[in-house]
């Protein structure tokens, strides 16, 4: 039994890699519309700042990623993308067990910084994603 190889010789999808490298991606496209959008909205949109506006603006950027990150729905493979979201509480874990090696005040922040960051991007990509497949895949007639 081969690892990368089927019975009848063809290539086997190496899905679990994809979808890790497309997590990192997200990860990349997220972290790039915090730091492209975070400075416009605070200006654009200024609530008197608080939680309230935090979480406004984490939601916009948020649906703004999601839609770049939707754009991957253009491979041929269309469960890429939902499996990809459906990964990223993977890496938000893998986060917040990382910041248990930080000290006590530190590992405060931490925590917060990863949960306000992650939770926003993770209900409303994999909310869109599997949304959008499970459209595409009654569509087409998918099977997979």
């Amino acid at each position: 039994m081969s690892l990368f190889l089927t019975k009848e010789g063809k290539r086997k999808s190496p899905m679990a890699v994809t979808v890790f490298f497309v997590d990192l991606l997200f990860c990349l496209v997220f972290g790039g519309a915090y730091a492209l959008l975070t400075e416009p909205l605070h200006s654009l949109l200024p609530l008197g700042g608080g939680m309230p506006e935090t979480v406004l603006h984490c939601l916009i950027i948020a649906v703004i990623g999601t839609a770049v990150c939707c754009v991957l729905f253009l491979l041929p493979d269309k469960r890429i993308v939902p499996y990809s979201f459906a990964g990223l509480p993977v890496i938000t874990i893998m986060c917040l067990v990382a910041s248990t090696q930080l000290e006590a005040d530190l590992r405060g922040m931490m925590v917060y910084v990863t949960l306000l960051y992650t939770l926003l991007p993770i209900l409303i990509g994999n909310l869109a994603a599997w949304t959008i497949y499970f459209k595409l895949r009654s569509k087409d007639g998918l099977r997979r």
